[in-house]
């Protein structure tokens, strides 16, 4: 099943609001329909790779995983847990990397 992945390496239509209040950050441009609850305009990762690197994801970034990725923690999530899924979307945004296809899109 082909899955819409995020700038950040979230899996978007993995997401209850996939297909109804969004589309996934590059359709929306960073603004997802929650960012106001943060505080932001537009999200910080999608601001730092796309508008500011010009890079696709965070995948393509030497600096990941940088600091946006373990202060960006669900507050519901243990430590343990957000260091597991942040070892995960990096693992999965550095094979998105090296996949030559649509760049946001890959079969998992």
């Amino acid at each position: 099943m082909e899955k819409v992945i995020g700038v950040c390496g979230c899996i978007c239509s993995d997401c209850r609001l996939y297909g109804k209040n969004c589309e996934g950050c590059y359709a929306i441009e960073g603004r997802p329909c929650w960012l106001h609850e943060v505080g932001l305009d537009v999200c910080d990762f999608y601001e730092c790779c796309v508008i500011d690197k010009g890079l696709e994801h965070c995948g393509q970034c030497r600096e990941i995983p940088c600091n946006k990725f373990w202060m960006n923690k669900n507050p519901a999530w243990t430590e343990e847990q957000h260091k597991k899924i942040v070892e995960e979307r990096v693992a999965l945004l550095k094979r998105l990397s090296s996949h030559i296809a649509d760049s946001n899109k890959l079969d998992i």
